[in-house]
């Protein structure tokens, strides 16, 4: 077996050269909760070449998809938490924002996401949305059957007409996803290690819009969750100053890859 540096190739390398396309996710729904917090508690946890913007905001995703075409019509959730970011480079000078750490519940999209994008992921085990007394939605996620981290939302949100939908998946679709891909090596410099974009294409048929709700954290320990728990810790670190805006939302979404790649 040979490979070419100008063949794409992943682990493991019996599948041959991938193609890699644009990824269509003709189903998502989406709840996001987005909060203010210090914008002295975000540099530490940003790679070089990354700062904090103006606008100290973090933002957490659930979204759960189906049909997903890479995934043979099948599909997964994730939560995922940003905060606003701006990188400047030596060509490349844009804002965004910077995930922090994505957590899926199924392998493939954890795979092409760390090898292909740079985008922190890892598993975990993520709750459907669920409706708690007809008040508020909860999504969360867990491991081994330990809570990681969760999202409350307060209802009633107010449902948006077609224009605001498509205001809103305008907005969404220019702002793109930062990241940063390390990959270490078992001996001498790293293998990879380099700033990320990600860009995505949203259409939003149903949007509801909020702005009550909050975050919660598991209490578990190195012997419950092992090397998680320094993440959370990390996670932990920025505060809620206040609740800026919820949201939830149904649509679609195409995975640019083509628009996608390193920053410099």
């Amino acid at each position: 077996m040979t490979t070419r540096h100008s063949e794409l190739k992943m682990m493991p390398l019996i599948m041959g050269p991938v193609r890699v396309s644009n990824a269509i996710y003709p189903d998502l729904e989406a709840v996001t909760l987005q909060y203010e917090t210090a914008k002295e508690a975000i540099p530490p946890l940003l790679p070089g070449g990354f700062q904090p913007t103006d606008d100290p905001l973090v933002t957490i995703a659930y979204s759960q998809s189906q049909g997903v075409d890479f995934m043979a019509g099948n599909g997964y959730r994730l939560l995922s938490i940003a905060v606003s970011a701006q990188y400047n480079g030596q060509f490349d000078h844009i804002e965004g924002d910077f995930v922090l750490a994505m957590f899926e519940n199924a392998a493939m999209p954890i795979t092409t996401g760390r090898e292909l994008q740079g985008i922190p992921k890892v598993y975990a085990d993520i709750s459907p949305v669920r409706t708690l007394n007809n008040n508020r939605l909860r999504c969360e996620a867990s491991l081994w059957g330990h809570l990681l981290l969760g999202i409350d939302i307060e209802l009633p949100m107010k449902r948006q007409n077609a224009l605001v939908c498509k205001a809103a998946a305008k907005l969404t679709s220019d702002r793109p996803m930062l990241g940063y891909k390390f990959i270490p090596s078992l001996d001498g410099p790293p293998d990879a290690d380099y700033p990320t974009i990600l860009r995505n294409d949203y259409a939003i048929g149903e949007l509801w819009l909020g702005e009550a709700g909050g975050i919660h954290f598991g209490d578990r320990g190195e012997q419950d969750i092992g090397i998680y728990k320094s993440g959370l810790d990390a996670l932990r670190s920025l505060p809620v100053k206040a609740v800026v805006r919820t949201s939830r939302s149904k649509g679609s979404m195409v995975i640019r890859n083509d628009k996608s790649g390193r920053l410099r």
